[in-house]
């Protein structure tokens, strides 16, 4: 069973900011015209910490003080009008309890360019080698595209435990996308903690994708999503989430069979030589009960 994806509505002035919930009269109109436009604008890290900042509920008192730094430096950060030094953004960063892979990015922005990863372009397209190195993972496991999670491929594993998770066919219209699919009901029914999950894939794409993926393709996967689920979703894309929360990796899938709930980890892996515009995503049954305090337990 494949994922069909319906045409995606065309934009309209209507947008939502990153990190800003929806306001009442959006809301409304949304409503009236049934059309969206997702406004993901290359942040600047000014503004992104901020709004970092403001979710978390936190003062400019007190970020300046946990990084170490002066009010009037802080200000000035947050207004964009200077940038601090890597030590500096470093400290600012783990005030706000980013993730390693978000001050990977914040960094390039410091540095006014977007990081892209190293990536070489040339070798975007998967080959019968990289298929044959996915087929010997006993583990459900995916090639997709890095940061839009479009799935590229999946091996045979994964496409007998997940038939609703397999990529599109040759022709078809769009990629089958992992943030559209966690939004639709079989990913609804295959993941016990299914917010859980939902919130922080919606959160990498909405990071993450700025910049790196172009603006159409971001409408076309976040106005899928909101159809689906309109209310969940944009709780979801408004979330800001912990370090902990972020790097939380465990996920529990109700077996469909014999409805027996099983635990698994997930990890994106990255290819090192040379680098590639695609990741692999192993899902591996866990060995180990886990800890109290994980993330997703009930």
């Amino acid at each position: 069973m494949e994922i069909a994806a319906p045409p995606v509505p065309q934009p309209d002035p209507i947008s939502i900011r990153l990190g800003k919930p929806l306001t009442a009269p959006v809301t409304r109109q949304r409503r009236a015209t049934h059309k969206l436009s997702w406004v993901c604008d290359r942040p600047q890290v000014g503004s992104y910490l901020r709004r970092r900042r403001e979710a978390l509920g936190l003062t400019q008192d007190e970020v300046a003080l946990a990084a170490t730094t002066t009010m009037s430096s802080l200000r000035k950060w947050e207004a964009g009008l200077r940038n601090p030094s890597i030590e500096s953004l470093t400290a600012w960063c783990s005030a706000l309890d980013l993730p390693d892979w978000m001050l990977h990015k914040i960094t390039s922005l410091v540095l006014n360019g977007l990081n892209h990863l190293g990536i070489d372009t040339q070798s975007s397209t998967l080959g019968d080698d990289e298929l044959d190195h996915l087929q010997t993972v006993t583990a459900p496991a995916y090639y997709l595209s890095f940061p839009h999670l479009d799935i590229l491929a999946a091996n045979h594993t994964a496409r007998r435990s997940v038939p609703s998770l397999v990529p599109a066919t040759p022709g078809a219209s769009r990629p089958t996308n992992l943030v559209e699919w966690v939004m639709t009901t079989p990913a609804r029914e295959i993941l016990v903690d299914w917010q859980t999950i939902a919130t922080q894939l919606v959160y990498l794409l909405r990071v993450m994708g700025p910049g790196l993926v172009p603006q159409q393709r971001l409408d076309e996967i976040f106005n899928f999503c909101h159809s689906q689920a309109p209310r969940e979703f944009t709780r979801f894309f408004s979330t800001e989430l912990s370090k902990a929360e972020t790097n939380n990796t465990l996920v529990r899938v109700r077996n469909t069979i014999t409805g027996a709930i099983e635990q698994y980890t997930y990890q994106f892996l990255h290819p090192v030589q040379p680098r590639r515009a695609y990741e692999q995503l192993q899902i591996v049954r866990r060995s180990a009960a886990p800890g109290p305090g994980i993330l997703g337990i009930v």
